[in-house]
C-alpha cells in the first residue's frame, strides 16, 4: 500500500485555512478530500476548553488523537486521493503550555515523525489588521494572541522542507491564488 499524501495548512486564528480548503476542492476536484479541524470538531460538540489552564495538556492531546485518527480515516476511505488537513499534528506544539515542551513526549512521538506525515505544509498567516479579524463560537482568541499563536505555528513548522508562508494580504483572493499556484506546481510532483 502506498504513503498517504497530505499537505497541512496551518497557522494561526482566522488565516483563512478552513476557506482556502474550500477553494483548493473545487478547484483540484477528485484529487483531493479534506480532512476537518478537529479542534472544531471538539469544541463544538462540548469538548471543555479553559485557555491557559493547566488543562491545556489534555486538550492539545485530545486534538492531536483526532488529528491523527481524521487523517488515517481519510486515507482509509480515500486512499487515491490528496487529504487537505485543516491543521496538522504539529499545530498542537503551539498551544501547548511552556513553548511546546514536553508535547512530543506526552505523544510518544518525535519531530521527524510528525514532519514526515505531510508532503507539504501551507501556512496561512492571520490579519494583520485587527478590524478583519472576527471571532466565533471556536475561534475565542484575541487578535493579539491570534497573532502570537501565529508565531508560534511558523515556529514549529520551521524545518518542514515543503513549507510555504502565505502572509496576510489586503484581499483574501490574493492569498487564494498565491496558494493555488503553489499547490498547481507541487500537487504535480506528488
Amino acid at each position: 500500500m502506498s504513503k498517504p499524501k497530505r499537505i497541512a495548512f496551518t497557522g494561526g486564528p482566522s488565516g483563512g485555512k478552513t476557506s482556502l480548503i474550500e477553494v483548493v476542492l473545487r478547484h483540484f476536484g477528485a484529487k483531493v478530500t479534506a480532512v476537518p479541524e478537529a479542534a472544531t470538531i471538539l469544541y463544538s460538540g462540548g469538548f471543555p476548553r479553559k485557555p491557559g489552564s493547566p488543562s491545556m495538556k489534555h486538550i492539545q492531546r485530545a486534538i492531536y488523537y483526532v488529528v491523527r485518527e481524521l487523517e488515517d480515516l481519510s486515507f482509509t476511505m480515500d486512499p487515491e486521493k490528496i487529504a487537505l488537513c485543516d491543521r496538522g499534528t504539529l499545530d498542537n506544539m503551539a498551544y501547548w503550555p511552556k513553548g511546546g515542551k514536553g508535547f512530543l513526549e506526552s505523544v510518544e512521538s518525535t519531530m521527524e515523525k510528525e514532519l514526515a506525515r505531510y508532503d507539504i505544509v501551507i501556512h496561512l498567516s492571520p490579519p494583520v489588521n485587527q478590524d478583519i479579524y472576527r471571532l466565533s463560537t471556536t475561534r475565542i482568541e484575541s487578535h493579539t494572541k491570534a497573532l502570537e499563536l501565529d508565531k508560534r505555528t511558523q515556529e514549529v513548522w520551521k524545518e518542514h522542507p515543503k513549507r510555504f508562508l502565505l502572509s496576510d494580504e489586503p484581499d483574501f483572493l490574493i492569498k487564494v491564488n498565491k496558494a493555488i499556484k503553489i499547490l498547481e506546481k507541487e500537487i504535480g510532483k506528488m
